[in-house]
């Protein structure tokens, strides 16, 4: 089974690309200025990760892959507990949400579909949920509902541009998807 590592790598090479300078695109503006994103890395993550309140579009351009996965693992992955809860596609699929909506808005989607309060932390209680949901759905399951999930709050979300692609995104952690037999 691929790591949370490998998987990151994944997704910043199968979705996200290079350089990003779309104005159109939230995530690329920092403190006012179009700064782009990279790998999916925004200049706050890059700013957090350097401990530098100043990231400018050279910077910004200078982000190598290396750094955006240690980005990955622990600004999402560690910092905000998706490391407690049991690896497989489902949390996989939820890390990825968490890198493309933010780390609270997919725990609060989690937790919304788990049927625990919505506080956007992963603490026991999420995690006890999570654990029982998924055994109660099993994998299969457990990802075709999580993807449903991420579906709805992505049409709320009244960005037609970039609805496609999302969907696209959310689509390919499906259980039918190629992306599921890799993960094994």
């Amino acid at each position: 089974m691929m790591t949370p590592a490998d998987f990151i790598h994944w997704y910043i090479n199968h979705w996200e690309g290079g350089l990003s300078l779309d104005p159109a695109d939230q995530g690329n503006w920092w403190q006012g200025q179009l700064v782009g994103s990279k790998y999916g890395i925004t200049a706050a993550a890059l700013s957090q990760e350097r401990n530098s309140p100043t990231i400018t579009a050279k910077d910004m351009a200078a982000l190598t892959e290396d750094e955006a996965i240690k980005i990955g693992l622990t600004q999402y992955y560690q910092a905000f507990n998706f490391n407690q809860l049991p690896w497989n596609r489902v949390t996989a699929s939820i890390l990825d949400k968490a890198w493309g909506s933010g780390p609270r808005t997919a725990i609060r989607l989690l937790q919304r579909l788990i049927e625990v309060d919505a506080d956007g932390i992963i603490g026991p209680t999420t995690i006890a949920a999570y654990q029982k949901w998924l055994h109660h759905y099993g994998e299969v399951q457990a990802a075709n509902l999580w993807a449903d999930c991420r579906e709805n709050f992505d049409s709320t979300l009244n960005q037609p541009r970039f609805l496609k692609g999302w969907n696209n995104r959310t689509n390919s952690y499906r259980p039918d998807s190629a992306w599921w037999l890799t993960m094994t």
